[in-house]
């Protein structure tokens, strides 16, 4: 089987320093190297209320300042209506809007405080802040933008890692143009489990495969070539969805989860491959609170993850408050939980979780305040005040709650 090799954590080609707003101020990390020409910054006047002398000024911040055109945005002082104005005739101006809307949308932890900025920046009734309504200029700019990225991109993990709630037939006929072919599968599958062993994997452990209430089991392990794979049964869930665990010889460890193929779904509630659609926005976007999917094979139904070590939270009375509490990057992602049944969807983020986590944005601090890590992402909400929802390529995420099959 040949795939994309596609890391599990989504790097940009075009490599972009970290910003955030502090103090109503954007933070930025400045480049430190020397320009080509030097003009005294502070000699500069950019004052007055021309839009040209906005323009000049907001290029300047962006091309000699190197800093995302949103938050060059942000660092204008205008009078409201000016920034109103401005604002709609950049989102007026094709490549201008794209660039726009591209640095907000590959920032998506910063939405909340540039909406705050934004708010403070525009008049309290400008339809600039209100995205979701259609006649908004902010809207039709987005949903140029969104037209644009499905037409140009180069594979379906780049529209993944902007939003999670596309449409399955958005995806899959994405898929189909840029593969020529209807094997849809997204990621790679880890170089611990080649190809023809994974098949041989599949195949075996779909004979333990149960539904309804599942029971505890041992599995006897699998050779092949001289290679022994040794496996485990988690039965947390009542779903037709089943749980495995495997150990490699070189003592990798992985989650399986798998189903029968009549039951594949990019859309309905439990499937794995809506699963997979939340997983991979999380993974492609670094997050340290959710395990990190490697693959995903819509056909045979089935999706390979990162296995987590299962270190118990401290408490394990959990509700929505206090999930939201303990996996803040989930939420600064725009996902909310909804589950508060399963006791073993979240375990203790720690440094022995899994290797690969170090890698995640802000592991280290996550660490350090004990948060939790998820597992099974089955009951979860998007929503982004930004990225309003196109009903032609997005649908909300089916909430899962109280569903069983």
């Amino acid at each position: 089987m040949k795939i994309q090799s596609i890391s599990p954590y989504y790097t940009n080609r075009q490599k972009v320093k970290p910003y955030g707003l502090k103090n109503g101020t954007p933070v930025i990390q400045q480049n430190k190297t020397t320009s080509a020409y030097q003009i005294p910054y502070a000699m500069i006047n950019f004052r007055g209320n021309s839009l040209n002398k906005i323009w000049d000024e907001y290029n300047w911040y962006i091309r000699h300042d190197k800093t995302p055109a949103i938050f060059s945005f942000l660092k204008i002082k205008e009078a409201p209506q000016m920034m109103d104005k401005f604002l709609a005739e950049i989102l007026s101006t094709q490549d201008r809007s794209r660039e726009l809307i591209s640095t907000i949308v590959h920032h998506p932890r910063e939405t909340q405080a540039i909406t705050r900025e934004l708010a403070s920046k525009l008049p309290v009734d400008s339809k600039n802040l209100m995205p979701f309504l259609y006649d908004s200029p902010y809207n039709k700019a987005y949903t140029n933008f969104i037209e644009w990225k499905i037409n140009n991109t180069h594979s379906v993990e780049e529209l993944l890692r902007i939003r999670p709630d596309w449409k399955g037939s958005v995806l899959l006929q994405k898929y189909k143009d840029l593969k020529h072919n209807d094997n849809f599968e997204i990621g790679n599958i880890p170089k611990e489990l080649p190809g023809k062993h994974l098949s041989r994997i599949i195949e075996y452990l779909s004979t333990q495969m149960e539904f309804g209430i599942k029971s505890k089991k041992d599995i006897p392990a699998l050779k092949l070539d001289n290679r022994t794979y040794e496996f485990t049964y988690f039965t947390e869930g009542r779903s037709d969805k089943n749980v495995f665990g495997i150990f490699t010889p070189e003592g990798k460890k992985f989650v399986l989860k798998m189903s029968i193929p009549d039951r594949k779904s990019l859309d309905n509630p439990l499937a794995l491959g809506t699963l997979a659609k939340i997983d991979s926005y999380l993974t492609y976007n670094r997050s340290r609170n959710s395990a990190p999917l490697c693959y995903y094979n819509h056909n045979k139904n089935f999706s390979i993850y990162k296995y987590i070590e299962h270190i118990p939270t401290r408490d394990c009375q959990h509700d929505l408050m206090k999930i939201s509490r303990n996996m803040p990057d989930f939420y600064a992602l725009g996902l909310n939980y909804n589950d508060t049944v399963g006791n073993k969807n979240f375990f203790l983020l720690n440094n022995t979780s899994n290797a690969d986590l170090v890698k995640s944005v802000g592991f280290q601090e996550g660490v350090n305040r004990g948060e939790w890590i998820s597992v099974d992402n089955d009951h979860v909400t998007y929503s982004n005040r930004l990225q309003p929802s196109i009903s032609k390529y997005h649908a909300p995420l089916p909430n899962g709650m109280q569903i069983c099959v």
